[in-house]
């Protein structure tokens, strides 16, 4: 029996890896949204950005900027792999957008040459 018990838990350990792989990858988190991690190779801006608390959730805006090197590819690749394992459920995409909702709100990460824009906006009821 024990010999049996094993293997699931070698299995589920090896699980569990897989999915926080993407996010070890992150040097940090987003400073005002902070359950969203940074991408490596991509830096905050400080002064790109704005947050608005309403009563109906709030309202962010952050940018950060890619490092020398750093392809959108390899930065997108990241959040779609990454993002669903912290709750958010892909939804629209494009080439230059990411889109993503958890818990009544709704994440859009816009790519530009050289800029990531993370908008987090409530979600608006049908």
């Amino acid at each position: 029996m024990r010999n049996i018990r094993q293997p699931s838990v070698g299995i589920v350990f090896a699980l569990m890896l897989m999915c926080l792989a993407p996010m070890a990858a992150a040097r940090s988190f987003l400073s005002t949204i902070g359950d969203v991690p940074l991408a490596e190779g991509l830096q905050e801006l400080p002064d790109a950005g704005f947050v608005f608390d309403k009563p109906q959730g709030r309202i962010v805006q952050l940018t950060a900027s890619h490092e020398t090197g750093v392809t959108q590819q390899a930065i997108r690749a990241f959040y779609q792999n990454s993002l669903p394992n912290l709750g958010w459920q892909p939804r629209e995409s494009g080439p230059a957008l990411l889109t993503f909702s958890r818990r009544g709100e709704i994440l859009r990460l816009t790519f530009t040459a050289d800029l990531v824009i993370f908008d987090l906006t409530p979600m608006v009821a049908p």
